[in-house]
């Protein structure tokens, strides 16, 4: 299923009002930003639309114009992070590039999207129960499609000689698993960069399969770094 179909019926209750004036899609930013580190401090059970007003310093009827509950705003957070993380496989049908090319960037695109939207991500696993039953098939659908899309890539490569590992899903899940659970060690206060960590974490997924990693970033060095604060 196209992920633009998706994300028009699974996001139709908080999407933008057609017409709708940049300081209103500007307010409703301010409140998903807002919901997005509440949800993340507290979880979802702990977070109340009451708190959401008050870190916003608003009334009700200023959250509730944009989105009618809470639910539906985890469920726009985790949608975006989901279509931002799940879809960096994805290539034109015109791109003749060979498969372990595509697959180097598509790594990239995926660490990178997940280091962006970490936060909303863990949405995504901690709320599941939450969640509409048809949301989380939609979900589901952004998944399957991923790794159907990177184990496609991941074969082509090795039969062109350009990739080593041996079975497909387990390697593929295995991957998924070190970028999906970022968000239980990763802190963007801590030690690396998030450039960093995108480079570093890409050529980890590329060692994986026996693909040369991009060319790193020049490192930069943090004032008053702390080792330990990437982990809990």
């Amino acid at each position: 299923m196209p992920a633009t179909r998706s994300a028009a019926r699974t996001s139709a209750a908080a999407a933008p009002r057609p017409g709708e004036t940049q300081a209103c899609l500007d307010k409703r930013e301010r409140i998903l930003a807002a919901a997005e580190d509440l949800f993340y401090r507290n979880g979802f059970a702990g977070t109340t639309m009451d708190m959401i007003c008050a870190e916003l310093g608003v009334t009700k009827p200023f959250v509730y114009y944009y989105f009618h509950d809470k639910h539906a705003i985890v469920e726009t957070l985790a949608w975006r992070a989901s279509v931002a993380c799940l879809s960096t496989m994805k290539f034109p049908a015109g791109d003749a590039r060979p498969a372990h090319l595509k697959l180097a960037e598509g790594l990239q695109r995926w660490v990178a999207a997940c280091v962006t939207h970490f936060r909303a991500s863990a949405l995504a696993f901690r709320v599941t129960a939450s969640l509409r039953p048809e949301f989380r098939d939609e979900l589901r659908r952004l998944a399957n499609d991923f790794y159907a899309d990177l184990g496609a890539l991941m074969e082509e490569g090795r039969r062109q000689g350009k990739l080593s590992f041996e079975d497909t899903t387990v390697t593929a899940m295995a991957m998924g698993g070190a970028v999906g659970f970022m968000y239980t060690w990763y802190r963007p206060e801590g030690r690396l960069t998030p450039e960093e960590l995108v480079s570093r974490l890409t050529a980890t997924l590329c060692k994986m399969i026996g693909l040369r990693p991009p060319p790193a970033r020049p490192a930069t060095t943090r004032k008053n770094p702390h080792p330990r604060r990437m982990l809990k």
